[in-house]
């Protein structure tokens, strides 16, 4: 894969307590953040904008290119959301399993038994579940 095809995962905690998933899309120059509480992200995403451009400057020795034209977006109202106080990490995980393999996010406080089964057989299988 060309490196502007990437897509580059950040697990976020939150205040200590709150686990949340930032997205960077290389060849779409956008970050976006998906939060099972709803949580907008703006912060973490302007940070996650200055820690590219400066990653870039550092190994590249130049700017990040056309930095005017990337996009930081806060959680969607689309974005599968938890229905109680302790399933932020699954939801984290299922973001980024999803989103790894460009499927929409389709599931839900209702499908995250199988959620945690599914990752408990890849730490069991030493790697993911196709």
């Amino acid at each position: 894969l060309h490196p502007m095809n990437h897509k580059i995962f950040f697990p976020v905690n939150a205040g200590g307590v709150h686990w949340c998933c930032a997205v960077v899309f290389m060849a779409e120059k956008r970050i976006q953040f998906y939060d099972s509480l709803g949580g907008g992200g703006m912060t973490y995403l302007r940070g996650l904008f200055q820690y590219l451009k400066d990653e870039h400057k550092a190994k590249k020795g130049c700017p990040l290119p056309d930095e005017d034209k990337w996009e930081l977006v806060t959680c969607t109202e689309d974005t599968p959301f938890q229905q109680n106080g302790y399933d932020c990490g699954v939801f984290t995980c299922m973001y980024s399993d999803f989103l790894s393999k460009d499927c929409p996010l389709k599931f839900s406080q209702h499908h995250i038994t199988q959620c945690r089964q599914r990752i408990a057989l890849s730490i069991m299988n030493g790697s993911a579940i196709e």
